[in-house]
């Protein structure tokens, strides 16, 4: 039988999933109605998050975070400070994916 997920692991794919639609949504499409390429790169670290946070690896999501947080510096005057709350947020979902203990028999 298999277990489900714990708190944390759900908490971590609520946020993983929250920071894709926000990313997604404010950097690729907001305003223009084209495709923002600016917006790839953190929109490919939050989807990698995403990825890790499904999967509940924790280096995958840190990774994706990572991913976020670099663009966001880098991007800082055209998408960075509208990418670097959803890093942030990752940051505490990396944080609480970690923290979950699984026991293997």
């Amino acid at each position: 039988m298999s277990e489900g997920r714990s708190r944390n692991e759900k908490a971590a794919v609520a946020i993983a999933a929250c920071a894709v639609a926000w990313v997604v949504g404010t950097t690729m499409f907001y305003r223009s109605g084209r495709l923002n390429t600016a917006g790839l790169l953190p929109s490919a670290g939050c989807l990698i998050a995403l990825w890790g946070a499904l999967g509940s690896d924790a280096r995958l999501l840190w990774f994706g975070t990572g991913v976020v947080l670099v663009s966001a510096v880098a991007f800082v005057f055209s998408v960075g400070l509208t990418v670097a709350p959803a890093g942030v947020a990752l940051v505490l979902g990396s944080i609480l994916l970690a923290r979950t203990t699984r026991v293997s028999a």
